[in-house]
Order: C-alpha cells, then structure tokens, then sequence
C-alpha cells in the first residue's frame, strides 16, 4: 500500500474512558485533530473530513459522544459538560496523545468549549462549527424527560417524516443533502430503545449540560487558544447572529461565514468548509 493511501485508511476503534465503551474512527499520522459531532449524530458525518484531513498529513480522529452513535449508552450516567470534558481528555490519554485541536459542530462545539475550558492544557486549537451554547433554551430542551410525555415525543421525533422536516430546516438545499441514507440514520439515532434511555438521562440533567447554567459560558473569557468560528450563513437552527455574539464573547476568536449553507457546513459546503480548516490548522498553536 503506498504511503498516501495509507494515510487514507480508517480504522474504527472502541476505547474504555472511565468505565464506557467510546467509539471513534481513527486515520492518518501527524498533529491529531478530534471531531465532535452533534445532537443526534456520529463520527459517521466527519468521514469525509477525516480522509481528507489523512491526507493532508493529520492524525484525524472522529468520536461517537456518550449516549451517540456506537458509543455507550447508559441511562444512568451523571451526563454533563464535565464528564463529557473529562472523558475527551481521558480519550486522549487512552490514544497517547498529549493535546489536539477540537473540531465540534453544534452540540459537539459546545462540549469542545467545556473541554477547553476545564482542560485547557489539552487543547491545542479549536474550531466551532455551528456550535450550541449561545442560545436560550427552550423548555422543550427537557421534554424528552417528562413523564409519559417524554418517550412519546421522543418517539414522534424519530419518525422518518419528523427527520425529514427537521433536517429540510436545517440545510440550505435539502433537495441535494437531505438524503435517504441521512434520514435513516438520524432516525435510527434517534428511535432506537438505548438511545432513547440515553436521551431522557440527558434531559433529565440538561442544567449541567448548559454552559451558562454551569458557569462556564461565564469564563469563556479564560480560553487563550486560537479559535476559529465556521458558520452557514443560511442556519436556520443557530442562526449567524450566535455566530457573532460566540466572537464576541471568545478573546480573539475569528468568524467566518459560508454563503448559501445552512447548519452542516462539513456536508453542504465540504470544500469551503475544508479549505477554512486546513488554513486555520496550519495557521497557529496556543497563545502565550
């Protein structure tokens, strides 16, 4: 096999953090770069961001969250900005690895910010995409945890016709991203049995998964990392004004927005998306 294509081969792994099976996919050799993904995604979706950053000469490596994906899903767990922090830093210790840049999109960018803030010897550069955080929630955030009510919404929600509309929001063009396949697996993310127990825990502790309510967003002041803020210029789930008050609140923190692109800048605008990313990652390390 030559070098290039070597770089280019995905192995997928399962790590013990703290006692739960995490699953990641793992390609490449050189700086590593973790991709977060959000609500109700996988390390599925960096794929071909995973590939392209092997090629690049990266180590790339995509995480299924606890409660997502392959990951475990316990319903019983103490879900939280501070365990998810702790385990990306616990991931890293498993793999070897000193430090990284974090890459988290919407849900993802708001757990790459807690692992900044409370590890932030771990954290190399940082990159938020979309990102949860910035918005107040909706009393809907807890819904999943209410009772008889809450397995039934969750249920609604999984259902193909309910993916379908949310994502047709979501994207800017849906009839070119809003696939089948994307329908299937958000909907299986959704509906299967484990991961609905893992989604009314996560309801069920939403305070300790809210950066202001957990102090955090208070002390992104602290972040002394280059950050790099990517945002689809037509997301309709976090609009770009959150964009602007992320900049605001992060010191030094660049913003850029891709026109014509809704909330998954990775899938709907790849090429932007990655030029950003590659330029950034070649760009800088922390701060003094």
């Amino acid at each position: 096999m030559q070098p290039a294509a070597r770089r280019r081969v995905v192995l997928e792994t399962f790590v013990s953090v703290q006692g739960y099976p995490i699953h990641a996919l793992d390609s490449g050799a050189g700086p590593p770069v973790l991709l977060l993904h959000g609500f109700a995604g996988d390390a599925e979706e960096w794929r071909p961001t995973l590939q392209f950053l092997a090629g690049q000469g990266y180590r790339a490596i995509a995480v299924d969250a606890l409660g997502f994906g392959r990951s475990d899903k316990p319903g019983d767990a103490p879900y939280s900005l501070k365990l998810y922090a702790d385990l990306y830093a616990g991931l890293l210790d498993t793999l070897g690895l000193d430090q990284a840049t974090l890459v988290g999109h919407s849900l993802g960018g708001k757990l790459a910010l807690a692992t900044s803030l409370l590890h932030p010897d771990r954290v190399t550069q940082l990159v938020l995409v979309d990102s949860d955080g910035f918005i107040v929630p909706s009393p809907l955030t807890r819904a999943g945890a209410w009772p008889l009510l809450g397995p039934a919404l969750l249920r609604l929600s999984a259902q193909p016709f309910s993916v379908r509309a949310l994502l047709n929001t979501a994207v800017a063009h849906p009839e070119t991203h809003v696939t089948p396949e994307l329908v299937n697996r958000f909907s299986a993310a959704l509906g299967a049995p484990d991961s609905r127990r893992a989604l009314r825990a996560i309801s069920r502790h939403y305070d300790a998964t809210d950066l202001r309510r957990t102090g955090l967003r208070a002390r992104l002041n602290e972040l002394r990392c280059p950050t790099l803020l990517i945002w689809g210029a037509a997301d309709r789930v976090f609009a770009p004004t959150y964009g602007a008050i992320a900049q605001r609140e992060i010191p030094g923190a660049r913003l850029v927005t891709i026109p014509d692109c809704g909330h998954f800048p990775h899938i709907e605008a790849p090429r932007a998306f990655r030029g950003l990313l590659l330029g950034f990652l070649a760009g800088g390390s922390c701060w003094g």
